[in-house]
């Protein structure tokens, strides 16, 4: 019984030994690398994140909409001929659900940016930062988050026609 009790007290001390070398490794999407064991969980407190980045070249004239049911669109002007939209996918439930949510391009009449969430998770969704041409149209814009606008003239801005998604 004696031998029984030490075995158990010497792996207990083993466990708590291995639990104090956990180390943080990624603070900036909200993952924890363990090191003994390799796993990674997510905090609590934050979605899960994946970026992703695509550029069009962009016509005089073209106007952009966006087209999205779940997050922020943040317009920024800037002097290049081209639109660069990076997109930031977003999950509450489950880090798998990050490729179940897309960025659909299309140009038909302009350049149409459009979030198509096919996941379980209804508040995933993609946080939009769109660096356009300062001259660049913006027609229709749809969202539910907030809509902000950085280095563009104002007679883009009162264009542009906010509808809303709520």
């Amino acid at each position: 019984m004696r031998v029984l009790i030490v075995v158990l007290i010497v792996l207990i001390s083993l466990n708590l030994t291995s639990l104090s070398q956990f180390r943080q490794v990624n603070y900036n999407t909200n993952l924890r690398e363990y090191v003994p064991n390799k796993i990674s969980v997510r905090e609590k407190e934050g979605p899960y994140t994946k970026s992703i980045s695509t550029n069009y070249e962009i016509k005089p004239g073209e106007k952009l909409n966006v087209y999205n049911l779940n997050g922020s669109i943040k317009f920024v002007g800037w002097n290049k001929n081209y639109v660069k939209i990076t997109a930031i996918k977003k999950s509450f439930v489950n880090c798998c659900n990050l490729s179940e949510i897309h960025m659909v391009l299309s140009t038909l009449k302009g350049l149409n940016i459009k979030t198509v969430n096919i996941s379980n998770d209804v508040e995933a969704g993609i946080d939009y930062i769109i660096n356009i041409p300062k001259d660049t149209s913006i027609g229709d814009v749809v969202t539910q988050g907030d809509v902000e606008f950085k280095n563009l003239p104002d007679y883009v801005i009162k264009n542009t026609r906010r509808l809303s998604n709520r």
